[in-house]
């Protein structure tokens, strides 16, 4: 087990917690979260021991072996991707040059006892640690990993990001680690990648702790939640939409609470003053006045950043065609990216782009910004039409030595300091905030500052490459609710499913030299690949089946239309739904809210199954 009993930290200008516990059993998968600077990655380095806590004790059961992947993947060096492994166990190297060393000097003094004896113990030390088996079970691991035997012997500097973290993980889980502590483990990782990361995470069986920013990674892979909020934590079991839940509920509870209070202690006050100067109330005076004082009074909880509601410039209506690539082709060198690429984009088009790493994506995005040249090809926009482009290392692009409000008044022309302010504020920039030099804002707020400074001027299209990196999850609501509101074109790259799923309406995916579009968000996208695997299986049998009867054919006509008329209700339904979720009236209201959701949430698993029976009968009476 570990324990962590009463933890603070602080620094020169903020305290990060104060008396934290938690105790992180075996079989506990934790998703640490809060907002930037909550002191997510500070708690997960005293736990590791790699920072000391101001006060309290860090407690690792006897016998508790840790495995750590950090958020940063270390660059590629030489080694093959079997002795990167091997390299995690440094121990088998040693042992194997000390038994190398004591044999040869045995072999020369055969009856040398302590010789001997040591070589035997060597031989001991070596066994207990798996020695004579390690490269085979170093082969087992990298296997169930997805690495191929051909490529065991290849350099680890020739694997992308994700490999890579798959051969740390091997190296990792070749140690047999009682717990694992991962910090933002889907950063830099393909979407495929982070699939795969979830679906071994939620296998596992060993303790874990986890910074991710993720939602649908954390619904998938943990089992609890640790929030660091108000320089303190709290534990919830469950997954991360299961916690928003709980956390909805706390916050409608308290806000009854609080009301109720408050309106107790109007009546007080109100009767304190009425009554303060008649001496036959006198007594009842002064008791209610002790009253007042004895009253634990109960703080609202500050939900200011929920009800953030972000503006920005929008573009003037452009043309309907925004921008046309026509016979593109891409090389570097000798590889190909694209070979034959043919593409429109439309106005109020918001398209995800989705594909493995090394497929294209990022090559697109920037042939769109004009900052990669085509090999051949034409790329036409359409009339005045104006491009904004985030690139993964926007960030570098914000001057250091500028303010917040500098970075924003650079670009922002005729605006007012009250409406430079508001803007920011939105951005959560807020009071002293505004005064702060680039170069002392965290990874976080310098992404928020560089989305904002790029928001300010209107565009028609708009190029976003990993807009949600080193976001928290506040930060990411944010940004999804002005992306969706944003009335031109988005053409954009993310691994983050929530937000294609919330911001996007067209789903490109490249790969193999070329592309192929599905009309929906991500979840569509999955849907829609999925069914087709089952069309092909489904067209193969047709092929090998008569035709079928007329009496068959009507009752499957006759249930195309049932289908039909019951995916219009549904889609009636969850329209009602939706308006009342986003009615304000009922924000409070949390068991209806809950009831709608899950109603929600079930209306649209029965409308995807009535859809796909839907198709398969069409497919097989036409």
């Amino acid at each position: 087990m570990l324990y962590l009993d009463s933890i603070s930290k602080e620094f020169p200008d903020k305290i990060l917690f104060k008396n934290i516990s938690i105790k992180i059993k075996e079989g506990m998968r934790v998703g640490l979260v809060g907002i930037n600077g909550s002191g997510k990655s500070t708690l997960l380095k005293i736990l590791l021991k790699i920072e000391p806590a101001d006060s309290g004790t860090v407690t690792i059961g006897r016998d508790i072996s840790i495995g750590y992947l950090p958020q940063e993947i270390p660059s590629g060096n030489e080694n093959t991707i079997m002795e990167e492994v091997l390299n995690s166990f440094p121990e088998i190297s040693i042992l194997e040059k000390q038994i190398e060393d004591l044999t040869n000097q045995i072999s020369k003094d055969p009856t040398n006892e302590k010789i001997l004896s040591n070589l035997s113990q060597l031989h001991n030390d070596f066994e207990k640690i798996d020695g004579w088996q390690i490269e085979d079970n170093a082969k087992k691991i990298l296997s169930g990993l997805g690495f191929k035997n051909s490529q065991f012997n290849e350099t680890y500097n020739s694997f992308s990001g994700g490999w890579r973290m798959r051969c740390l993980l091997a190296g990792i889980l070749l140690r047999k680690p009682n717990y694992l502590f991962f910090d933002e483990p889907t950063n830099h990782l393909d979407l495929e990648a982070i699939i795969w990361m979830e679906n071994f995470i939620s296998k596992w069986r060993g303790g874990l702790i986890m910074i991710s920013h993720d939602r649908q990674f954390l619904d998938k892979a943990v089992n609890n939640i640790y929030e660091l909020e108000h320089q303190s934590g709290k534990l919830y079991k469950g997954n991360y939409s299961q916690f928003l839940i709980i956390k909805d509920e706390i916050i409608a509870h308290n806000e009854k609470v609080y009301n109720n209070q408050q309106k107790k202690i109007a009546h007080t006050e109100q009767f304190i003053e009425k009554f303060r100067y008649k001496s036959t109330k006198a007594k009842q005076v002064q008791s209610r006045v002790k009253q007042l004082d004895k009253i634990d009074r109960v703080e609202l909880i500050n939900t200011s950043i929920k009800k953030i509601n972000i503006t920005i410039p929008q573009p003037s209506r452009g043309p309907l065609k925004v921008a046309s690539l026509v016979n593109i082709v891409k090389y570097f060198d000798t590889h190909c990216v694209y070979k034959d690429l043919n593409l429109t984009i439309e106005r109020g088009e918001k398209i995800g782009l989705v594909g493995p790493n090394g497929a294209g994506k990022t090559t697109l995005l920037k042939m769109l910004a004009l900052v990669e040249k085509q090999t051949s090809g034409d790329l036409i926009f359409g009339p005045d039409i104006k491009v904004h482009y985030f690139a993964q290392h926007q960030l570098e692009a914000l001057n250091p030595n500028d303010t917040v409000y500098e970075s924003i008044s650079c670009v922002s022309k005729d605006w007012t300091e009250t409406q430079i302010r508001s803007y920011l504020g939105s951005f959560l920039f807020k009071n002293d905030s505004i005064d702060k030099k680039v170069k002392v804002l965290s990874g976080g707020e310098k992404s928020r500052l560089a989305l904002a400074q790029l928001l300010v001027e209107p565009a028609h299209l708009l190029l976003l490459d990993e807009p949600t990196n080193h976001l928290d999850m506040q930060s990411r609501d944010i940004i999804e609710s002005a992306l969706t509101k944003y009335s031109g074109t988005l053409v954009c790259i993310s691994h983050d499913r929530h937000f294609l799923n919330e911001v996007t309406n067209l789903t490109i995916e490249v790969d193999n030299e070329n592309i192929k579009k599905f009309s929906g968000n991500y979840n569509y996208y999955i849907w829609k690949k999925d069914k087709n695997k089952v069309d092909e299986k489904i067209i193969v049998n047709t092929k090998k089946s008569n035709k079928i009867s007329y009496k068959e054919s009507k009752k499957k006509k006759n249930a195309i239309d049932r289908y039909k008329k019951r995916m219009f209700m549904i889609d009636k339904d969850l329209e009602n739904i939706k308006i009342q979720l986003n009615d304000d009236k009922n924000h409070s209201k949390f068991e209806l809210l809950t009831e709608l959701q899950c109603n929600q949430q079930e209306l649209e698993k029965e409308y995807l199954k009535i859809l796909q029976k839907y198709e398969d009968l069409k497919m097989e009476v036409e």
